[in-house]
């Protein structure tokens, strides 16, 4: 069957976009170019956060953006990524359209980004490769969104999303796809974070005490961590165990 002409001109937008988002060189030009995308989708301005899963003690990253300034900065200040409804309703079901939210609208936060113009808009967010947590605010002045309007939104920046976790590359930050271990590494992981000391995982696996503690210092030096429970924490909340 041949493709829609929908289908056509979707893969047309994306191939395009993947070729432009490729050719960015530094973290403003992919900004730049995500500013271009949802203006194109009628919405005056974005914002973009993410959250890695470790340190579990890192405070809430940077958003960046095209919000106001002001705006960003007060919101950042306040940490109102943490208790913002929007975002804690987007953590549970992936997209919502503010307007559709009554309860939301009225909240604190909500009222104090209306001085801002920040009126009519929507939130996602998705949980990446990795674990990290990627989140997009889009907003404009005026005007309802329509469901055929929120369908295409959604579609859209999911592939935005899933483009700028592919090109931006975080520094000093733990990350899966750099920490790899031997199948034997991971068997001790799982019995570690399963609770067992090193005597009960050399009998399980009918090695030796020593080579299990070769092993144990292995894991803690991949993760930088000081302790094997550390390290099977984190290994947990990266999704490699």
């Amino acid at each position: 069957m041949a493709p829609s002409r929908r289908d056509a001109e979707f893969v047309d937008w994306w191939l395009d976009v993947n070729t432009r988002f490729g050719n960015c060189v530094t973290s403003d030009d992919l900004f730049a170019q995500v500013e271009q995308e949802i203006r194109a989708l009628d919405f005056d301005c974005f914002a973009y956060g993410y959250r890695r899963p470790v340190p579990f003690n890192q405070i809430e990253g940077r958003v960046k953006g095209s919000y106001p300034a002001e705006w960003l900065s007060y919101y950042q200040d306040r940490r109102y990524g943490e208790i913002d409804p929007s975002v804690i309703m987007a953590r549970e079901i992936g997209f919502v359209i503010w307007a559709d939210h009554r309860e939301m609208m009225g909240s604190p936060i909500f009222c104090e980004a209306r001085e801002w113009g920040l009126n009519i808009g929507a939130t996602f967010m998705m949980r990446g490769r990795d674990q990290t947590v990627h989140a997009i605010g889009v907003s404009r002045r005026s005007g309802s969104v329509s469901a055929n309007e929120a369908l295409l939104l959604r579609l859209k920046i999911s592939n935005i999303l899933a483009l700028l976790e592919d090109y931006i590359h975080p520094v000093d930050i733990i990350n899966a796809s750099n920490i790899k271990l031997s199948c034997r590494e991971l068997e001790v992981l799982r019995w570690i974070g399963d609770g067992k000391c090193s005597q009960d995982v050399s009998c399980i696996l009918g090695i030796s005490e020593n080579t299990v503690n070769f092993h144990v210092k292995g894991i803690q030096r991949k993760f930088g961590s000081s302790n094997r429970v550390l390290a099977a924490a984190y290994a947990a909340a990266l999704g490699l165990i």
